[in-house]
């Protein structure tokens, strides 16, 4: 299936519709939770606590509201500037689609901030954190931002005719310094094994389903 026909583009991320297309699938922003191993290479309570979060949402069809932290409720707050100052410093048009479709993994996909379909086209994600945090990515490469590559890779691999991800740090009171760009190359081989653990993670989501049900439906004693 080629990119375009994975792409979902007449819908607000946000919003109710938005939330129904997500009801029980693996989404970017909490990939790293998926991938997280507990002691001795035993699943992590995260991870658990993720797929029990995904198998209610499939049992229930209802998405789980999340609780949203101040540093979430500010990244939404300015992620329309924050695009606006990357159209303008690079002399680009991001659009701004809902989901993309992973190609081959049913029920796996990603909301990315945006695409710029240039010669090359490339992915966007955008991230406003605490004014210190933004400072110090400027002062360290962008050490702040590793704990999203994740969510990076996870897009590209949702996307594999993309090349890169920009990684964006903003804060529009640093006059001069706003923006502070870190680029994420694709890496094939540990795409790979994403995909391979979210496949597993699927499976077993699946399985305990199918066996709730029948609990449900009062199959089992």
């Amino acid at each position: 299936m080629k990119l375009e026909e994975r792409i979902i583009r007449d819908v607000i991320q946000g919003s109710e519709k938005w939330q129904a297309l997500r009801i029980g699938k693996i989404g970017g922003s909490r990939i790293a939770d998926l991938l997280t191993e507990g002691r001795s290479g035993g699943e992590s309570l995260t991870r658990r606590k993720y797929k029990n979060e995904l198998i209610r949402e499939r049992l229930t069809s209802k998405k789980l509201d999340t609780w949203k932290s101040p540093a979430m409720i500010r990244g939404i707050e300015l992620e329309p500037l924050a695009r606006s100052w990357y159209e303008v410093k690079h002399n680009v048009f991001v659009d701004q689609v809902a989901i993309v479709k992973h190609p081959t993994i049913e029920n796996a996909q990603c909301s990315p901030d945006g695409i710029v379909f240039a010669n090359k086209p490339y992915l966007i994600e955008l991230k406003a954190p605490d004014p210190s945090n933004h400072l110090d990515n400027y002062l360290t490469g962008g050490k702040q931002l590793e704990q999203y590559y994740d969510q990076c890779m996870w897009q590209l691999a949702c996307m594999p005719e993309m090349e890169f991800c920009d990684l964006v740090s903003f804060d529009p009171d640093l006059t001069g310094l706003e923006g502070f760009v870190k680029r994420i190359y694709r890496d094939d081989e540990y795409i790979k094994t994403m995909e391979d653990k979210v496949i597993l993670f699927l499976q077993e989501i699946e399985t305990t389903v199918n066996n709730l049900k029948e609990i449900q439906n009062g199959n089992n004693p």
